[in-house]
């Protein structure tokens, strides 16, 4: 079993590859939409955004966890 510190190691991680991967939907639901492709623009670009609330909602409840426990 892994410990506290690798686990939390990993979740940062995970974390950093999941705004990654916002950011770079972002990006090209930009260039899509400077293009012309709204649809596929609108698609990616609300891919990211769902990315980036889940995240947010995620850190808020890690933080609270954490001031509970304190």
């Amino acid at each position: 079993m892994p410990d506290d510190e690798s686990t939390q190691s990993l979740r940062d991680l995970v974390r950093t590859a999941r705004l990654r991967l916002a950011d770079s939907a972002a990006d090209l639901g930009t260039l899509l939409r400077l293009l012309g492709d709204h649809d596929q623009a609108e698609l990616l670009l609300r891919q990211a955004l769902e990315i980036y609330e889940a995240d947010c909602r995620t850190h808020v409840d890690q933080n609270r966890t954490t001031k509970e426990l304190s």
